[in-house]
């Protein structure tokens, strides 16, 4: 009675254990395609979807012949699954990699076959992880008196299912590397795996193949995670370098010759410092528009922030994001606000641009991330961009998820900043919907504005016949405009970083870079040859304007004119904005007189952002 009491428990305690794991490997699976695809909500439910429905078949295919060699079958299993599950992460990785060379390429990136592969690691797992369970139900019901504990297997399964729910987002992600966390979890499973071999299966002939496999195997799993700091800058510069990847012609090599990614974990977010020494050949216009490097030769140069694999800032130009950010709508307002709310903006970018008005009593930061914001305050490349701006008296900071502290806050604020990252999934969509800019008007004191930063890919629509902004159906613009109106905002004004195009000092450094071509041969007439010269020149600054182009969207209460556009010189110093670009900020008012759409609205009880395809792969740029 003793040895099979021991044994129900042997494979009760087995169960947990490997219930744990199979579980972890999809989670691990889940994460990696949300973090390379996004959709975060999608990707995790057709991962767990496909998974049980591939256990369903593998339950299925448990034959009679397994059922009576259960100990060896569930060792060979558990073989097989420890192996798909350590190469999981890492096959969904390269196929990734792979992708984002070959979209570098003239070939293309094929975007089913990316996944593809991962629906294929998938099912691989669900499939071994179906099998598990009727062995551990047979297993269980012969070790037993009466044969019948399936009801405790299942129970003692689900228990290790609650065991991975808790581990990985509490304690593995926030720590560890996705690779590394599948070499542990392989582990583990490799271990029980093991103890099975060593315990229950008679030690007949390939038991010591058998052994040393397993043994080699464990042994590469230690290795792995040994080299998980290799294995990550390895995806990772494939990742942010795929162009220089491609224009070497280097589908899988190491990438050893450019410069390693800094990392930092946070429990919300991947924070990546990349350091891009590759020449954009826009850079040869920098100082045309901006005076922040003849100014200060020693500001950090080539230097770029992602969060969660989404490019956020760049050093070289970020000054034209946050000048327009900040002032534009200080300027629109006809006054320096007193008491500012800024919600997000952890880099402490905006800040610094803030803390130039004197007449701004204090400033109220909330920031979800503790990890980015004591980046921004000692990593030596924010410090140098951020101007210190935390040390300012004025500036308190503190942390908490932004829609909950508007929602509680019963303070008032002349001005709320909004710079929340770019909804790439639904957990951020809360903080674009109609219920959190109903709290934000809330917040608001009379006459006070809130901005928002909006990077819609289609901000600047041609406008309408009557000169009015004519929205696209199906884009964001369209979502954002509708869901503030639906807030209760009275005057809403979009505005947008535009460079002007006809500058002489981006002719004057065309004229003199070698990569101008020179139109030799493209027309016998001099004066031709020139003005086709100049034409390339244009096309190529217009280009580079475009490129720095970011959108923003200004909110009052009250009815204003949104064709007020006064510049008015602030006093302060300032690299980039002055009356000439203020004045091509505006691009034509949105028509007053277009209804509210319910479905462009988003809500927390109905998203309509992020609004992409399913079927979308994230790229850095």
């Amino acid at each position: 009675m003793a040895d099979r009491s021991g044994a129900v428990r042997t494979v009760l305690a087995i169960t947990v254990v490997l219930s744990a794991c199979s579980l972890l490997y999809e989670l691990l699976i889940a994460q990696t395609l949300s973090m390379l695809a996004g959709n975060t909500i999608v990707w995790y439910s057709l991962t767990v979807g496909g998974y049980l429905g591939a256990m369903g078949l593998g339950a299925v295919a448990v034959g009679t012949r397994a059922a009576r060699s259960s100990w060896n079958t569930l060792f060979i299993v558990e073989l097989l699954l420890s192996v798909v599950g350590a190469c999981a992460v890492l096959v969904i990785q390269l196929a990734h990699s792979l992708y984002l060379f070959f979209s570098a390429t003239p070939s293309g990136g094929n975007v089913l076959l990316f996944f593809g592969v991962s629906f294929a690691m998938i099912l691989l797992v669900g499939v071994l992880s179906g099998i598990e369970l009727p062995l551990l139900i047979q297993l269980g019901n012969d070790a037993s008196e009466d044969g019948k504990i399936t009801n405790r297997v299942l129970g003692w399964d689900y228990l290790g299912a609650l065991v991975a729910g808790l581990l990985f987002p509490l304690a593995l992600v926030p720590f560890f590397d996705l690779a590394v966390i599948g070499f542990g979890t392989a582990l583990v499973n490799l271990s029980a795996g093991t103890y099975v071999l060593y315990r229950f299966v008679p030690h007949k002939r390939r038991f010591r193949l058998k052994t040393a496999f397993a043994l080699a195997f464990g042994g590469a799993l230690v290795f792995g995670i040994s080299q998980g700091g290799r294995i990550q800058q390895y995806f990772l510069k494939r990742y942010y370098f795929h162009q220089e990847a491609a224009a070497l012609g280097s589908p899988v090599g190491p990438l050893s010759e450019l410069p390693d990614i800094e990392r930092f974990y946070s429990p919300y977010q991947k924070i990546d410092l990349v350091h891009d020494t590759s020449v954009y050949e826009g850079a040869i216009l920098t100082d045309a528009y901006s005076t922040k490097y003849a100014e200060d030769p020693s500001l950090p140069k080539d230097w770029f922030l992602f969060l969660n694999g989404d490019f956020q800032v760049t050093s070289n130009y970020e000054e034209i994001y946050h000048e327009w950010f900040a002032h534009v709508p200080i300027i629109l307002s006809g006054k320096v606000p007193e008491r500012v709310l800024v919600m997000g903006a952890g880099d402490g970018l905006l800040l610094r641009e803030l803390v130039k008005h004197e007449a701004i009593r204090s400033i109220r930061h909330v920031d979800l991330d503790r990890t980015l914001v004591g980046l921004a305050k000692d990593h030596p490349m924010f410090t140098a961009m951020n101007r210190r701006a935390f040390d300012d008296p004025r500036i308190q900071t503190e942390f908490g998820d932004a829609f909950q502290v508007i929602r509680r806050s019963r303070e008032k604020y002349d001005a709320i900043y909004l710079d929340f990252p770019y909804v790439m999934d639904y957990n951020l969509s809360k903080l674009y919907s109609r219920e959190f800019f109903h709290f934000v008007r809330a917040r608001l004191a009379e006459g006070g504005y809130a901005v928002l930063d909006a990077p819609a890919p289609n901000l600047r629509p041609d406008p309408d016949p009557e000169g009015n902004l004519r929205l696209q159906r199906g884009g964001e613009t369209d979502i954002y405009y509708n869901t503030i109106r639906s807030a209760g905002f009275e005057s809403i004004v979009p505005f947008h970083t535009r460079l002007e195009i006809d500058n002489p000092s981006a002719f004057e450094a065309l004229e003199t870079w070698p990569s101008t071509p020179t139109m030799e041969g493209a027309a016998s007439r001099e004066d031709l040859r020139r003005a086709l010269r100049r034409e390339w020149m244009r096309q190529f600054i217009d280009v580079h304007a475009s490129n720095l182009e970011q959108g923003f969207i200004l909110m009052w209460n009250d009815d204003r004119d949104p064709t007020a556009h006064t510049y008015v010189d602030l006093g302060i110093d300032l690299h980039v904005l002055n009356e000439r670009r203020f004045g091509l900020a505006f691009p034509p008012p949105f028509s007053r007189s277009e209804d509210i759409d319910p479905f462009k609205v988003n809500s927390i009880l109905r998203p309509t952002l992020p609004n992409r395809r399913i079927l979308s792969v994230r790229k850095p740029w």
